[in-house]
């Protein structure tokens, strides 16, 4: 991934060098002074386009002013209109300086050649629009729910259904941390996905179900009489569920279970 500080450090020790100031600069190459100020001070990156102009106007290689040799030859594919895909690496490397169309069309291309991985997709998420992350997304293996956490701020609700609607039940503990992104639709899913060995890591994803799904969950407990694998649950209950669950213990005479629950009745 390109360094934006380091970047722009190399733009403006060569503008330096140049003796040239950032209104000059700016106005050889058709931009505003903020415009290099901002490149300069590494709040942005000027787009992939401009790099061939930067490099002529400061008489500097592109290589230069990137930092890196590797990602000036992919900058170099790029600008040369080469068909061969790049690389997941050099795509994310060069994701920053690449107009969003531009990053849909490359994306389209090595998506083509290789599966992107998960650590890839979150390189470029910040980059991507919704559309093709979500196409990139449903693609992915969601074994390992856990990796897809970084995206999740990225994903459409439409996405987070789809994940719900393909993760197995052995991998729900590990939806604690995608839930807070998760929309009501995909959280019921996952409820429906639930089975009796899975009832005790319920108290993680209460806060965000709904109270029909907490419902449901009740009554399945209650029927497989696995009520306590609740307790840790119960402040996120409602009074009629706490309620089902309070004539259960007693029809059951189950003082040791109900007592755990008691101060939420």
């Amino acid at each position: 991934m390109l360094d934006m500080k380091k970047v722009g450090k190399n733009i403006k020790a060569a503008r330096t060098e140049k003796n040239m100031t950032q209104l000059e600069l700016a106005d050889i190459l058709g931009v505003s002074y903020q415009a290099v100020s901002n490149w300069e001070r590494g709040n942005t990156m000027p787009d992939i386009a401009k790099l061939p102009e930067i490099s002529k106007a400061l008489d500097i290689e592109i290589a230069s002013i990137l930092g890196e040799e590797s990602t000036a030859n992919t900058v170099a594919k790029i600008l040369d209109n080469d068909s061969e895909p790049l690389s997941s690496r050099e795509l994310t490397d060069v994701a920053p300086i690449l107009p969003p169309k531009e990053i849909s069309k490359e994306i389209k291309k090595t998506s083509a050649n290789e599966k992107l991985n998960i650590k890839a997709i979150v390189g470029l998420a910040p980059y991507l629009d919704d559309e093709i992350l979500d196409e990139i997304v449903g693609k992915v293996d969601t074994a390992n729910v856990k990796e897809l956490v970084p995206l999740a701020p990225y994903l459409s609700d439409k996405t987070m259904i789809d994940i719900s609607n393909r993760i197995a039940e052995s991998n729900i503990h590990d939806l604690v941390a995608l839930a807070p992104f998760m929309p009501e639709e995909a959280l019921d899913n996952v409820v429906s996905s639930l089975n009796v060995d899975n009832l005790d890591g319920v108290h993680a994803l209460a806060p965000f179900l709904s109270n029909e799904s907490l419902d449901k969950i009740v009554d399945m407990a209650i029927e497989s009489d696995n009520v306590s694998k609740l307790s840790k649950a119960a402040c996120f209950l409602g009074r009629k569920p706490l309620k089902k669950i309070a004539n259960h213990l007693v029809n059951s005479d189950d003082d040791k279970v109900l007592s755990k629950f008691a101060m939420y009745m």
